[in-house]
């Protein structure tokens, strides 16, 4: 038997561990077919393999940039209980123990094979707060979030400051370093990344530990990279209000504390310069705009089933105090996820619809007044200024029309007898009971639509 453990970059204290008690190799490298995966940037997809010869173990490095076992560069070496490994010279550090004791290793092995000084960056190691990255230790014992008072309240200056709250970190950023740049050769002018390491090759800022690699939106969100992971930052605008400020870093909180299979991760949130971000996971995939647009309109059973779990996880987030509100449910904002998400099976279904687009505060000013989405999916009270839980269900029946249709929902609204609203029923060839269900979906008045989402897709799921 041989267990492996990830050890926390810092204090060389255990993130997480492996353990192989039939198999004669162990694989560990970036790419998923390995038995330990480590994204980081300076780890090879196959960096090393661990092979057992009788009662033995030896170490083969595959990795470009070598690994260390005890701070010595092995290309081929026996292991022994208790030994270190690094990959790459300023890498993950894993300790291995054979057999079944469970006996630290000695002291002079971890310190022997941290980073030389130097290898971690100022702003991303706080001594004073025992943090790397901003991911609590022990020595960190905020029972309340950074910057947040006694009571509860918090000082707009001082919390702009120290605000950062901490989700669901990936491993690969507790075991990250940022070292020298990359110098492999393979690389091109055009590439964002280099083939060879990960690296990004063309950073337009750095925010915190993020490398930004270019604007994402329009609206604020940036593609960045940080410890050979690409995430998506949003980005709260600069003109934002106290008030704008306050419930972004309330719903930055709910989202960390979030874990649903239709919702990105959310890393973490913080502030640089007074801008507040949030940090979320990068679901590759078309969005239904875009799928629906290449290949048309589709059935009522796909769609009820697709949406299912996306309507449990929005009555769950209306749920909490306050409710955590989308406010931008539409297409462009579903992705179709085409590879395997963290957390998720590889061997799992493929083409999950996520929602993304969550961390939504509307920025009003005096120069640019509010900026609104699509105007077809949003409900009267948002449009003035109101959004409450069943604000989301509007979104969610309009967003049904374009799903079943290919057509954008303000194709069908017109004037009725007492206001101007979307009829489905003018939808050629749509049966009439979905109508109702989107129609009552899209009532004007808040209180006439469905008391929850699920309620709504369950009814429609009668109709197939």
């Amino acid at each position: 038997m041989i267990t492996l453990t990830l050890l926390h970059p810092v204090q060389a204290t255990p993130v997480q561990s492996w353990t192989f008690e039939h198999e004669s190799v162990v694989r560990i490298g970036r790419a998923v077919d390995n038995h330990v995966v480590l994204y980081s940037a300076v780890v090879s997809r196959h960096h090393v393999e661990l092979r057992r010869s009788g009662l033995h173990w030896e170490v083969v490095n595959l990795g470009t940039n070598g690994t260390y076992l005890d701070g010595k560069r092995v290309q081929q070496a026996s292991l022994n209980d208790g030994g270190i490994l690094r990959l790459a010279r300023s890498g993950p550090n894993i300790q291995i123990r054979i057999g079944t004791s469970s006996q630290p290793p000695p002291p002079n092995a971890r310190m022997d094979t941290m980073p030389e000084r130097g290898t971690v960056p100022e702003q991303y190691v706080d001594p004073a707060k025992m943090t790397i990255g901003g991911v609590q230790t022990e020595a960190e014992t905020r029972p309340q979030g950074i910057g947040q008072s006694q009571t509860g309240e918090e000082d707009d200056e001082e919390s702009d400051r120290k605000f950062h709250v901490v989700g669901d970190l990936p491993l690969e950023f507790l075991g990250e370093y940022q070292g020298s740049e990359c110098q492999h050769p393979h690389k091109t002018e055009r590439d964002l990344f280099c083939p060879d390491c990960g690296f990004p090759l063309q950073v337009q800022k750095i925010l915190g530990p993020y490398k930004v690699i270019r604007e994402w939106t329009e609206e604020g969100e940036f593609l960045a990279w940080r410890g050979g992971r690409t995430v998506v930052l949003k980005a709260l605008a600069r003109q934002a209000s106290i008030a704008n400020r306050a419930t972004f870093r309330h719903q930055a909180r709910q989202l960390c504390q979030l874990d649903h299979p239709s919702l990105p991760k959310f890393y973490e949130a913080f502030a640089v310069d007074g801008q507040s971000y949030l940090s979320a996971e990068m679901v590759y995939g078309p969005t239904l705009e875009a799928q629906i647009k290449a290949a048309g309109a589709l059935d009522l059973a796909e769609v009820c089933q697709r949406l299912e779990p996306i309507c449990e996880l929005l009555d769950r987030n209306h749920r909490q105090h306050p409710p955590l509100i989308h406010q931008q449910i539409e297409p462009r904002n579903f992705v179709r996820a085409l590879l395997p998400r963290p957390g998720t099976s590889p061997d799992g279904p493929a083409g999950e619809w996520v929602l993304v687009g969550w961390g939504h505060v509307v920025v009003t000013t005096a120069e640019t007044g509010t900026m609104m989405s699509n105007m077809g999916y949003l409900p009267p009270e948002q449009q003035a200024g109101q959004v409450q839980p069943a604000s989301d269900l509007y979104g969610l029946g309009a967003t049904l029309v374009y799903l079943l249709t290919g057509y954008e929902p303000d194709a069908y609204f017109r004037w009725g007898v007492k206001e101007y609203r979307l009829y489905a029923e003018d939808i050629p060839r749509l049966d009439s009971a979905v109508a109702d269900v989107i129609n009552q979906l899209t009532d004007p008045n808040p209180a006439a639509r469905f008391s929850s989402a699920t309620q709504a897709i369950a009814q429609l799921s009668t109709l197939i």
